[in-house]
């Protein structure tokens, strides 16, 4: 993944040599040039921040009274990822820096900063391959809303779920407008649930829910998604009227988020795992969900 480097465009000169300096150590980086013209820039910078693991910053007085660098510099703290700053004004003070960036690791010359992003980049990857497959006793430990959110606005190519009724991702904050983006900026959205008439569906029934509470769910769930469907077609949607969805999966360009139907749990909230794509759990559920999907699953 790529370095991304936030700078004032007045700051051109410092840019273009710490570029160059990035370029010759064989350092991935975004670049700016290749975003497209015409298309929002707000939403290319977005998609270029969820594709880099690392910021570096050209602090300068121009840069730190920039709003669009803020704006970039709060994305990235906000996503948890690793800030470096290069401290190219020899008269900027720490005090003169965001609050939330006082005591980041800052560097003053170009070897230091690309030894400092070498080593960022380094532990960025061996957390992500510690996170390959991370297991939780309920769904609900797996984290809040906004952490579910995140599965879908760090997506860009892919992003599909299956359940019984998907229910939850209905109710959650801004998601028919986070998903209308997404597939305006071309991702590839599949939501797959059961068809009410599937006979399998009794057999789902547990926590003494009856059946027409639960094809009430699927009703108001089908005509939600229809109707986002109808929006784009990268949405696309289908029901299940031949097999069962024994999970609730989430998966997006980099993970599957995976919930176990239990009888002695609550409705979605038995075990789940978060899984990396390309991890043997990942491609077992993925291969679930595609065989649901063709085999069995209606247009609606």
């Amino acid at each position: 993944m790529p370095t991304f480097v936030s700078h004032s465009f007045k700051d051109e000169a410092v840019y273009s040599a710490l570029r160059l300096a990035l370029d010759a150590a064989g350092i991935a980086r975004w670049d700016p040039e290749s975003m497209a013209l015409g298309d929002s820039l707000s939403g290319q910078l977005q998609s270029a921040i969820r594709s880099c693991e690392v910021c570096v910053f050209i602090a300068t007085r121009r840069s730190i009274e920039s709003p669009w660098c803020l704006a970039e510099l709060g994305a990235f703290w906000g996503s948890g990822k690793k800030v470096l700053m290069f401290m190219a004004d020899p008269d900027l003070s720490e005090a003169s820096l965001p609050p939330q960036f006082n005591g980041t690791l800052r560097a003053d010359t170009a070897p230091k900063l690309i030894d400092s992003v070498r080593r960022a980049t380094t532990e960025y990857a061996s957390k992500a391959r510690r996170t390959e497959n991370v297991f939780y006793p309920t769904s609900g430990e797996y984290g809040n809303e906004k952490e579910w959110a995140l599965l879908l606005d760090d997506t860009e190519q892919r992003f599909d779920v299956c359940g019984v009724a998907l229910g939850v991702w209905r109710k959650t904050n801004s998601f028919r407008s986070r998903v209308i983006a997404k597939a305006s900026e071309g991702c590839q959205v599949r939501f797959l649930l059961m068809h009410p008439e599937n006979s399998l569906l009794r057999g789902l029934l547990y926590n003494e829910r009856t059946l027409d509470s639960v094809v009430h769910d699927i009703n108001e769930s089908l005509e939600y998604y229809a109707e986002l469907a109808s929006i784009n077609p990268n949405i696309q949607l289908r029901q299940i009227r031949v097999g069962m969805p024994h999970f609730f999966l989430t998966r997006s360009d980099r993970f599957a988020v995976i919930t176990q139907y239990l009888n002695s749990s609550t409705w979605g909230s038995g075990p789940t795992w978060k899984c990396e794509i390309g991890s043997p759990l990942c491609e077992v559920a993925a291969t679930e969900f595609e065989h649901l999907w063709n085999a069995g699953g209606d247009k609606a």
